[in-house]
């Protein structure tokens, strides 16, 4: 009796949770229906990239080497007599001018050569003078038959001898009195001084020992080797003459703020490596160039052209070309082939393939291809220093070349310069 009473009752309870049940199924239906509306109304509008606009610059062939700065003159300072060391006249690391003093000898001896000299040619000279009287009286005398024709001629030639005598021993204390001035070793050209190699109360040998070194530092010298190519493409018309303007940087250094000039282009091409070795010029006003230091110098052609810049990251490379995806009116991506020209920092110039506003990718074909459909997204080129920088140096170049400026890129020259030292540090 009591089974059949309960099942009445739990029918309403199962009934109930059934509904809520299919309540929950329903909505949760209703839900994901929603949500696949959703995600197909994403996966429809299209991805928003970056892209840039490629801009159009006067630009020049710039090419960076490696190098040391070499001095123009370099002296090691030996003596030119023997002797020992009395006294070091120089102070180490100071710059002298030609002719200074710089280490002296004992002058005893050579001063006692000297005296023994005056003395030997005083006694020359007055034996030529009695030599002269006697060769005289006996001319006078062969002619009055008073002594015979060779007395005559031995007195003469006595007196010719002497004379002889008289100008070796002249030649003699003059290179005494040389040997004494040798003494006192002075500066042979303008410069700044090394360290003192030998000092007080050492020997020296002459012609051998080195005292100390001195080399030229008003102007400093930099020498490289451009290869046959490079030089026939860019160069082909510079002379010495020209004086083409070219920028020095030292190690540790970001910028290149030493400005100098070509002056010498060898007279032929290396065969065996196939470079042409020109020489460069600096003057070392700033005492941060020393000779031996190691430089990168940048020298520029001097043809200047308009190129179009886009960002290196910006292009792809397909087997054996480079090419862009460009932005087409309907903002689908197209394939580009492109011819690349050098590099300035972050941007590239294209020689072919590109023209002034066109749209490209900024982020390259890493992560699209051609016929993506995108929303662009147009932003400036990603470094705009190096734009500012590349004007700069073109600007400078136009200026150092006397080649007339393009009147749209007639810009002030102090915010160029600026614009140089904030932004073009180490770029090439």
């Amino acid at each position: 009796m009591s089974r059949l009473n309960l099942r009445p009752a739990r029918l309403p309870r199962i009934a109930s949770s059934l509904l809520l049940t299919l309540g929950g199924l329903l909505a949760l239906s209703a839900c994901s229906e929603g949500n696949s509306e959703e995600n197909g109304n994403a996966q429809q509008t299209p991805p928003t990239m970056e892209v840039v606009a490629a801009q159009s610059q006067p630009v020049a062939a710039w090419h960076t080497y490696t190098t040391r700065l070499e001095s123009p003159q370099r002296v090691q300072l030996r003596p030119r007599v023997s002797g020992e060391v009395e006294e070091v006249l120089f102070t180490e690391g100071s710059q002298v001018s030609a002719g200074t003093p710089l280490v002296r000898l004992d002058q005893r001896p050579f001063k006692a050569e000297v005296q023994r000299l005056e003395a030997e040619v005083a006694r020359i000279k007055a034996e030529l003078a009695n030599a002269r009287s006697e060769s005289g009286r006996a001319a006078s005398l062969v002619k009055r038959n008073l002594i015979s024709r060779e007395e005559a001629d031995s007195r003469s030639t006595t007196a010719t001898g002497l004379n002889a005598q008289l100008k070796g021993a002249i030649a003699q204390l003059e290179r005494a009195r040389l040997d004494l001035d040798y003494a006192t070793i002075r500066a042979p050209i303008d410069g700044r001084l090394s360290n003192a190699r030998i000092t007080r109360g050492n020997t020296v040998q002459a012609g051998q020992s080195v005292l100390t070194t001195l080399v030229e530092t008003r102007q400093l010298d930099a020498y490289i080797d451009i290869s046959e190519l490079t030089w026939n493409q860019d160069f082909a018309h510079v002379s010495a003459e020209d004086h083409l303007p070219v920028e020095l940087q030292l190690a540790g250094q970001e910028d290149f703020p030493f400005q100098g000039e070509l002056d010498f282009i060898d007279n032929s091409v290396d065969i065996d490596t196939g470079t042409l070795r020109i020489g460069t010029t600096f003057n070392a006003d700033d005492r941060a160039l020393r000779p031996g230091a190691f430089a990168r110098l940048r020298i520029a052609s001097p043809e200047i052209r308009d190129a179009v810049l886009i960002p290196e990251r910006a292009i792809g490379t397909d087997l054996d070309r480079q090419f862009v995806l460009v932005v087409g009116e309907d903002n689908t991506l197209a394939y580009r082939g492109i011819t690349t020209g050098p590099r300035f920092g972050p941007l590239r110039a294209v020689t072919d393939g590109l023209a002034a506003g066109d749209r490209v990718l900024a982020a390259g074909p890493a992560k699209a291809g051609p016929g993506m459909p995108i929303t662009p997204k147009l932003v400036e080129m990603p470094d705009d220093g190096a734009l500012k920088a590349l004007a700069a140096r073109i600007s400078r170049l136009q200026q150092q070349t006397a080649q007339p400026l393009d009147q749209d890129n007639d810009q002030d020259a102090a915010t160029l310069a600026e614009a140089d030292r904030q932004a073009a540090g180490g770029r090439s």
